[in-house]
């Protein structure tokens, strides 16, 4: 118990670290956009001429008081987790134009000091920036202090089937949940000793079964376990009732995977009459305004895209001729909005005889992939004719990726939200760690989407996905 004790004050002290660090940070953050809006401002030179420096380092310490209250009221110091950290990019989002709006506001009633307005909407971009590169930087900080097991409760994680590797999975990529699982417990002899593997293209974790719910007290005491999430969805009450009770006879907190988990965990709503709590399936709703903009974007954009890269549309026909026989354009009936049949095109990347519907290769190494095909999917510029479908009103530029229809057909009631949205020709699966896996193996990825869908979240992915395609990341 001392062991337990001890480990426990120094998570808190981590933790505590940890927070201190990440303050630190911000108040550098804020103070440096300031330095960059004031820095850019005269770079430029335009505005009112310039500006006092010394104006500005007043309002700096200001800015940095008022920023830090907001970030605290938006919930930028609270752990939550998100699909690519979309939620934490929303905040600090939010968290700037709200700061703006505040600065605006001061310097309309400070008759007496006069700022520059043009100074603070720049520092406010500057803001954004600074602080989205800031908070990626810890939390690949953050990532390897969990990994070394610093700040974290450690957990058991009861069930080792599909839904215990995926809670692994999640847990794995959000250090910021300060969770750290050692292990697997399950009830199946089979699995007893088994190392358990929760992969991605990028990274692959294995835990073992280390025991089952006989052994529970045992395991809790020599693995200073902290929580137990319980993950098999079809637990008896009976076996459900004493895992509440050994976790508060040991003093450990526990969390477990509802069985309504199948119909997909953010489509489930809860609600309380008079203390009782009511689940519902939400039906997915897209703001009909978001998708006028967005549709006009798509236009604008696609147009754009088709005129910068028609100079290379011969010099890639040309080369794919040359590189194997057959047609340039590869084109295929995918599933679209509300099931929707449509002939998506790409230059095509494969043998001429490789059969069109066979599974999606999830590796440059694919047999099917010609020569200069690899060079076209590493880039992502097979993706070009598609911008031509993105006009057409067939696609748009983010969106769920478009699927075969015998991919489609096996979809359940739930999966199917998939098509209340136009398919894109990115998306949150693209930008993934799970890429390099068949596009219907992840399917929260786009579901999530549709439920959280904006205009900030399709700025971020398209930004990642032009990083991805300099890089060489496409997703094959």
């Amino acid at each position: 118990m001392n062991i337990l004790t001890t480990q426990k004050r120094s998570n808190r002290l981590t933790l505590f670290l940890v927070m201190a660090a990440l303050l630190v940070a911000d108040i550098v953050s804020i103070a440096f956009a300031m330095f960059c809006g004031y820095w850019f401002y005269h770079l430029i030179d335009i505005g009112a001429g310039p500006q006092p420096l010394d104006l500005y380092l007043e309002l700096t310490i200001g800015a940095v008081i008022v920023m830090l209250v907001i970030f605290q009221l938006s919930g930028l110091y609270e752990p939550e987790l998100s699909i690519l950290n979309i939620a934490e990019v929303r905040k600090i989002f939010k968290a700037t134009l709200i700061g703006l709006l505040v600065f605006f506001f001061l310097t309309f009633y400070m008759k007496n000091i006069s700022y520059s307005r043009l100074i603070i909407t720049f520092s406010a971009v500057f803001l954004f920036a600074i602080m989205s590169f800031e908070r990626l930087i810890l939390y690949k900080i953050q990532k390897k202090l969990h990994a070394r097991g610093f700040g974290v409760k450690r957990a058991i994680i009861y069930g080792a089937g599909e839904v215990g590797r995926l809670l692994l999975k999640r847990l794995m990529q959000s250090p910021g949940l300060g969770y750290l699982p050692v292990g697997f417990m399950d009830d199946d002899p089979a699995k007893q000793g088994k190392m358990i593997v929760s992969d991605n293209s990028t990274n692959t974790t294995s835990m073992p079964v280390i025991g089952n719910f006989e052994q529970f007290t045992e395991l809790v005491n020599d693995h200073h376990i902290d929580e137990v999430f319980v993950t098999i969805t079809s637990m008896h009450t009976e076996r459900f009732e004493q895992v509440i009770h050994k976790c508060r006879e040991l003093g450990i907190d526990f969390k477990f995977v509802p069985n309504l988990f199948d119909l997909k965990i953010q489509k489930i709503s809860v609600t309380k009459i008079d203390g009782i709590p009511l689940l519902s399936v939400k039906a997915p709703r897209i703001d009909p305004i978001y998708i006028f903009f967005k549709r006009a974007f798509d236009i604008l954009l696609s147009a754009l895209t088709l005129l910068i890269f028609s100079p290379f549309y011969l010099l890639i026909a040309l080369l794919i001729k040359q590189d194997s026989k057959g047609t340039v354009l590869f084109k295929q009936k995918r599933v679209g909005l509300r099931g929707k049949l449509f002939n998506m095109y790409k230059f095509r990347t494969m043998w001429n005889d490789a059969n069109p519907y066979d599974w999606t290769p999830t590796t440059l190494e694919d047999k099917r992939i010609t020569p200069f095909g690899k060079f076209l999917r590493r880039t992502s510029l097979d993706e070009i004719p598609q911008f031509f479908n993105v006009l057409k009103g067939d696609m748009s530029i983010v969106g769920p990726r478009p699927e075969m229809p015998f991919i489609v057909e096996t979809y359940n009631e739930i999966q199917r939200d998939r098509l209340a949205m136009k398919p894109g020709i990115t998306g949150i699966w693209q930008i993934s760690a799970d890429r390099g896996k068949q596009i219907h193996e992840n399917i929260e990825y786009d579901l999530y989407y549709i439920e959280n869908c904006g205009f900030l979240m399709d700025l971020v992915i398209i930004i990642r996905t032009v990083y991805f395609a300099i890089r060489g990341l496409g997703a094959f």
